[in-house]
């Protein structure tokens, strides 16, 4: 199969065979290996089959390099390096209350990279005996923020902000001129109605394309023969604006408000309501938890409410192994009860869609004063209002720490500290790439490949820095 191919992920739907199966959830990922490169050379192996088979060795190479790395005895000692008054086997008690991510590898339980950070982030008892002071300084003053954005959005009923980034991407190590030519991504603001004046400033390296402000999954390309010099970076600005929705009013006020939309708008939005394999099926299961979540007789609002009451209070926020490495997302979160802000987002869309109401994915970075990074969050229409927005992970914080104007108001809205740049998932790039790509669900880190393969994420350094910040 050829390597661009594998970016189509559709192929995780297919069932893994029951051998490597097994061979996977124990750990052994050599022997999977070898089971999978049987069946690949076995003339019997259906095509289908071979292409679920050729996308899991990547995944099985994610698992067993940098997505978890640390033994028990390791990350022990990493909690207690973090953490006041940690418990001999602590490690074992977060295992057994589903607070940490971990696997097998060769039969021994190895923890998640971000497993320290996942405890200050999610657990208020982790995050009060954290050694580090400054840090959760940090977090307190962008807490703060989110909370005046709130206050200055509905006193105005919308804000604006005008944002100057610049952003790099380059291999950690050396590469040798047999692999030209070489080719880089990053990320650039889309047109999604909020964006304003978008501009480049400044590029170093080879610009081998800007991709149109409407593209799906909006990138600035690079593309070089040269090995010497492959560090890309571009400066841009744009300016933002969110505009305030009071869905809760909404719900109180208009009792009326429709259960279904109308047959114009079932043909407009069939996309935003249809299934996208792997992450987005209507499954038995997920039919079921859509049930004991909402009625018939419910209108489309209260129906989107009940859905993102669900995700942000009875899912925990987690951090992820890699999208890929996950063969149904939606179910993974809601059986699971846990995942990172796409994750959630994702289960939301799938659950809006199930229910009848057009749902999409948006993505970018997260801009502020205190933070900048990769950030996921959700669309969804309502007739009579339009496109409005719903950040499950912001609302959950929200939940999870008393706040519950904040959590209401990330229940439709969203801030100015965003940068979009993906309108949906498993989209291509305008310049598509050709090996596979570190993240093919959607862009927010930037992507590098030479002719001969994709470099993942851990063979990457990328980097965002905010330079200008001014409300408009």
């Amino acid at each position: 199969m050829k390597s661009f191919e594998l970016n189509d992920i559709s192929y995780l739907s297919v069932p893994l065979p029951d051998d490597i199966t097994r061979a996977k959830e124990n750990g052994d990922f050599t022997l999977a290996e070898e089971l999978i490169h049987q069946k690949l050379h076995f003339d019997k192996t259906s095509q289908t089959v071979k292409r679920r088979l050729e996308g899991e060795l990547a995944v099985l190479t994610a698992l067993k390099e940098d997505q978890f790395p640390y033994n028990q005895q390791e990350a022990q000692k990493m909690l207690e390096e973090a953490f006041i008054n940690v418990k001999p086997e602590e490690t074992k008690e977060l295992i057994r209350t589903n607070n940490v991510e971990w696997i097998y590898k060769k039969g021994q339980v190895y923890f998640h990279r971000r497993f320290v950070e996942n405890l200050v982030k999610t657990r208020r008892d982790y995050y009060q005996r954290y050694r580090y002071e400054e840090e959760n300084s940090i977090d307190n003053e962008r807490q703060t923020e989110l909370d005046d954005n709130i206050r200055e959005m509905k006193k105005h009923g919308s804000r604006r902000a005008k944002i100057r980034l610049k952003q790099s991407i380059a291999p950690k190590m050396p590469i040798s001129a047999q692999e030209a030519p070489f080719l880089a991504h990053l990320p650039l603001p889309r047109n999604n109605n909020h964006i304003k004046h978008s501009e480049i400033l400044s590029t170093k390296g080879a610009v081998l394309e800007v991709a149109d402000t409407n593209a799906c999954q909006r990138t600035i390309a690079y593309q070089t023969e040269s090995h010497e010099d492959l560090f890309f970076e571009v400066e841009h600005r744009y300016e933002i604006e969110a505009n305030y929705y009071d869905l809760f009013k909404v719900m109180e006020t208009q009792k009326d408000f429709p259960k279904k939309l109308s047959k114009e708008e079932q043909k407009k939005f069939q996309n935003e309501l249809a299934e996208k394999s792997p992450h987005i099926l209507f499954t038995d299961f997920l039919y079921k938890l859509l049930a004991e979540l909402t009625t018939k007789d419910m209108t489309l609002l209260e129906k989107a409410y009940k859905i993102y009451e669900f995700v942000t209070t009875q899912v925990n926020y987690s951090y992820m192994k890699e999208y890929f490495t996950i063969p149904n997302i939606s179910e993974y979160c809601a059986v699971n009860q846990k995942g990172d802000c796409g994750v959630q987002a994702i289960l939301f869309i799938t659950l809006c869609r199930m229910a009848g109401i057009p749902a999409k994915w948006e993505s970018g970075l997260y801009i502020s004063e205190y933070t900048q990074g990769p950030h996921d969050w959700a669309k969804f229409y309502l007739p009579t209002i339009g496109w409005v927005y719903a950040d499950a992970s912001f609302g959950g914080s929200a939940y999870r720490g008393h706040n519950t104007e904040r959590w209401k108001y990330y229940f439709g809205n969203l801030d100015v500290f965003r940068m979009p740049a993906n309108d949906d998932i498993q989209a291509d790039f305008s310049i598509v790439k050709k090996q596979l790509r570190a993240d093919p669900i959607d862009n927010q880190r930037g992507e590098f490949e030479t002719g001969q393969r994709g470099l993942r994420f851990n063979e990457l350094d990328w980097d965002v820095t905010l330079l200008g910040f001014d409300f408009l």
